[in-house]
């Protein structure tokens, strides 16, 4: 089960306590909430975020972003999520993390950001994906930068991140479902129609 933390866990946890570094009290956005959004999110409980929104518009991604420490969810198909977030901060996120690699989505995770606010992004799109913003938005203090990793030293932080398991404050394993090998095809139709988070193969 310790599989994930080499890419998913290990990204999203660290965009927030290597990358982001939130002060205790501030509200951060994470925009998807699969493996890498809801690795944030437990992160960001870790660092004591006050206000944790996960905007995903899958119902059991929601329901589990609560499990694993956000304080709000937001459904992006049922309200517009810029509205919501700004009106839960108040005035937007100190941070936010933008986690499916979609334009629409990388100018929603900017704009729900009150001034001084920083976003994250870790979504992977195709080369020569580009993506519209309000230059006004930026030029008032607003910053973008891009994470790889969460920035890790993944033999320093992966071992952290075990620690943190095996104390119940990183409980990555609701994140997890395994498959035997010769299921293989299970696996990957339940993670495309998103009924399981992250699915690990057993090759025996």
């Amino acid at each position: 089960m310790l599989g994930p933390l080499g890419c998913g866990v290990q990204t999203g946890a660290g965009a927030v306590i290597n990358s982001l570094r939130p002060q205790a009290g501030t509200t951060i956005a994470i925009f998807g909430a699969g493996t890498v959004g809801l690795s944030a999110v437990m992160a960001a409980h870790l660092c004591g975020c006050s206000r944790i929104i996960a905007v995903d518009p899958v119902a059991a991604r929601r329901e589990l972003a609560l499990e694993l420490g956000a304080t709000h969810v937001i459904d992006p198909n049922a309200s517009d999520p810029v509205e919501q977030v700004r009106g839960l901060g108040p005035g937007g996120a100190h941070y936010s993390l933008e986690c499916t690699g979609l334009p629409k989505v990388v100018r929603q995770a900017v704009d729900c950001l009150t001034l001084t606010g920083m976003c994250g992004l870790m979504g992977v799109s195709r080369l020569g994906t580009e993506v519209s913003l309000d230059m006004n938005t930026i030029l008032f203090g607003r910053g973008v930068r891009g994470i790889i990793e969460g920035d890790s030293v993944p033999d320093e932080f992966i071992p952290r991140l075990v620690e943190l398991h095996a104390q119940g404050r990183f409980p990555f394993d609701k994140l997890v479902t395994a498959f035997p090998f010769d299921e293989i095809q299970q696996a990957v139709d339940a993670s495309e129609h998103g009924r399981v988070v992250k699915a690990v193969l057993r090759m025996a």
